[in-house]
């Protein structure tokens, strides 16, 4: 981490919507029977590097459920059409030099993969945003589930998508990317981003990173190797439990 870093007020933000079009309910769905938000707060509030973190939502149900576990919770407007309106929100409330957003979809994390992420974001000396990603193989690329990204120098994100970039055109074993729901945020980025309006490759893939792409964002990268199961649709509950009980045993 950067000198210049050290000292700013960074928070985490745990975006958490009941509404999601692939699987209603998402952040209580319950994982080894723990919901699956309440997993994400616990690895956000084991880090060294954060000292606050809270969940935005805009559905009581989840504020209540926060209320009863004990874990901070801010309401947002329902308007919001992705995760990081609604934590930029948060952050003008509470206020903040960064936000680290950590999807409420990631139970598998531990805090200490967290705090790697934080660390190394913050050796970029100039970025909008970082955002982690992980290999995968060509049969994952091909997945529209997985969002795929296009690496170029200095770390940089040149696109991303959901189809399988790069395209192997002369077979030379092509390396694929899926992005990780991890994010940090200047505040005046994530402002600057939840102002500027969605474009046309936005709207096309369901993306929101793309208005990233198509407004000139400086978006940086963080590889990881790390393994983790991110839970996108039911089905990925159960895989999302066999990986946990294997870290067990």
């Amino acid at each position: 981490m950067l000198d210049k870093y050290k000292g700013k007020k960074t928070i985490g933000i745990i975006p958490a919507r009941m509404e999601s079009s692939r699987f209603y309910g998402k952040p209580l769905a319950k994982i080894l029977g723990k919901e699956m938000v309440h997993w994400v707060y616990e690895i956000c509030m084991g880090t060294k590097l954060l000292k606050d973190a809270c969940v935005a939502t805009d559905h009581e149900e989840i504020r209540k459920f926060c209320d009863t576990r004990g874990m901070r919770c801010v309401m947002t407007s329902p308007q919001h059409k992705n995760c990081a309106e609604r934590s930029n929100e948060v952050c003008q409330k509470v206020g903040a030099d960064f936000v680290v957003e950590v999807q409420g979809d990631e139970p598998t994390l531990l805090p200490e993969h967290l705090d790697d992420f934080i660390d190394r974001a913050f050796d970029f000396e100039h970025f909008d945003v970082v955002t982690q990603y992980a290999d995968i193989t060509a049969e994952e690329a091909r997945d529209p589930q997985n969002v795929k990204i296009a690496v170029g120098p200095e770390g940089r994100a040149l696109f991303f998508t959901r189809a399988a970039v790069p395209h192997d055109f002369k077979n030379r074993q092509a390396k694929y990317y899926k992005q990780v729901g991890l994010y940090v945020w200047p505040a005046a980025s994530l402002e600057r981003f939840s102002r500027t309006p969605k474009g046309y490759l936005e709207s096309l893939e369901d993306t929101h990173m793309l208005r990233l792409i198509e407004n000139h964002f400086d978006a940086r990268l963080v590889h990881t190797t790390v393994d983790n199961v991110g839970v996108d649709i039911p089905e990925h509950i159960k895989q999302a439990e066999e990986f946990l009980a294997r870290r067990k045993s």
